[in-house]
């Protein structure tokens, strides 16, 4: 079995993607404890070291605990982390106040990832971040579009002993039932690298200076491909109709309905059962609405709104982006999940959609369980960085919004699995 550590992990939507894939996951470093929590629930073998990445994975924990479980299981294949993204997407800088990229403490962790790396020098490395990095610049006024993935770029390609490759990976390529971009820099050993024949394909930061999109998606090389004519991601339908509603607050631990598709027989596989071998659905309760706002659900469903201003006034909100989703796609994916559970409306129900579906459409198994509140909001969710208050609560909806798409990481993972039997 091929190894993994995973930095920022989350609550393990990476590493269970690696784990379909073949991998297995030796230790995790997560800030947020609900995040981590829910991440050691999920993967109790794995050695979690929690906190702040500089002390958690400081160079004392990496002699002390770290190198001698890799080199008791043989090496190190594989090293991935997604350093917090609020800063780089458009969201989330909103989030932050209105301060400067430059000035926000997390924008800078990649730092402390290619210190691991240096450290621990794994076979391969792999970067990934929210598409939003390819465009951004640290200044709003006198930065320049692309100035951080360059940096970013730079400092990752500069790693000795490695050589280093970025793409653009769309999550509805490889099966997710989402419009979800992800950009990652993979780099390879550069012995590995030599055995393995392989050829990056080569990315030149200095072309475009507005954006790098079209230069690396879907470029191979390092990476899996998809074909864009043919997108296979399952419809809504496809994906939820085995689950019941159940009515406002309620939860039912067992299932009413048998898997009806193919991914839904895919994520109820290993799944939790009770003393009677029955299995449980966990996670699968409803806000409880207050009528006004069923009532404005319910209108959007009915005259298919999807602007605010095509809403009654008495039915507008400050909310800008809600709307309902459809049941089957037109052509790809329209919805991206994300960290607010009311920014989608349920295709056939007047109501937000369950931590549990929310986790489906993010493609986590239903065996996937979750720690910590369904959610929050306000300050404790953005926290209040004009303060000094950086931290924030990562609910379930939350963690499920941050995470890699396990079907993304699970086609990760089988390319890493490619290259590395060639050695």
């Amino acid at each position: 079995m091929l190894t993994s550590i995973d930095l920022f992990a989350g609550c393990g939507g990476l590493t269970r993607g690696l784990e379909w894939a073949g991998f297995e996951c030796l230790a995790f470093n997560e800030l947020n404890k609900d995040a981590a929590d829910t991440f050691a629930l999920n993967f109790p073998n794995a050695i979690r070291l929690d906190g702040d990445i500089k002390e958690a994975v400081s160079k004392k924990v990496i002699q002390e605990k770290i190198k001698p479980l890799i080199e008791a299981k043989g090496g190190l294949d594989l090293l991935c982390g997604g350093p917090p993204c609020q800063g780089f997407s458009n969201i989330g800088h909103r989030r932050t106040h209105k301060l400067e990229k430059r000035e926000i403490p997390t924008n800078h962790l990649f730092h402390e990832m290619i210190r691991v790396i240096k450290e621990l020098k794994p076979k391969i490395f792999l970067f990934e971040n929210v598409e939003g990095i390819l465009s951004g610049k640290w200044d709003k006024k006198e930065g320049v579009k692309g100035e951080i993935f360059r940096d970013v770029w730079k400092s990752f390609s500069s790693i000795r002993g490695y050589t280093a490759q970025p793409t653009l990976l769309h999550a509805y390529g490889f099966g997710v039932p989402q419009n979800r971009p992800r950009v990652m820099i993979m780099g390879i050993r550069n012995d590995i690298l030599k055995k393995s024949n392989l050829k990056p394909v080569k990315f030149d930061p200095s072309r475009d200076n507005t954006t790098f999109s079209s230069q690396i998606k879907n470029n191979g090389g390092f990476f899996p491909t998809w074909n864009e004519n043919e997108i296979d991601a399952p419809d809504l339908i496809d994906v939820l109709s085995d689950l019941d509603f159940t009515g406002w607050s309620s939860e039912k631990p067992f299932y009413k309905k048998k898997a009806r598709t193919d991914f839904q027989k895919f994520l109820r596989e290993n799944n939790i059962t009770n003393e009677k071998g029955k299995e449980i659905l966990t996670d699968h309760e409803f806000s409880k609405h207050k009528e006004h706002v069923v009532k404005r659900f319910k209108f959007m469903l009915d005259n298919n709104i999807t602007k605010k201003s095509d809403l009654p006034v008495d039915m507008q909100t400050k909310k800008f982006n809600q709307k309902p989703v459809p049941a089957k796609w037109k052509i790809k994916p329209t919805i991206t999940v994300t960290s607010l559970p009311d920014d989608y409306v349920h295709y056939s129900n007047p109501r937000t959609f369950s931590v549990r579906e929310w986790a489906r459409i993010q493609t986590f198994p239903d065996c996937h369980q979750f720690s910590g509140p369904r959610t929050t909001g306000g300050s404790r969710r953005a926290g209040n960085p004009t303060e000094g208050n950086w931290s924030r609560d990562v609910p379930k909806y939350t963690q499920i919004g941050n995470a890699v798409p396990p079907l993304l990481g699970k086609a990760i993972g089988e390319r890493v699995k490619q290259i590395l039997p060639k050695i």
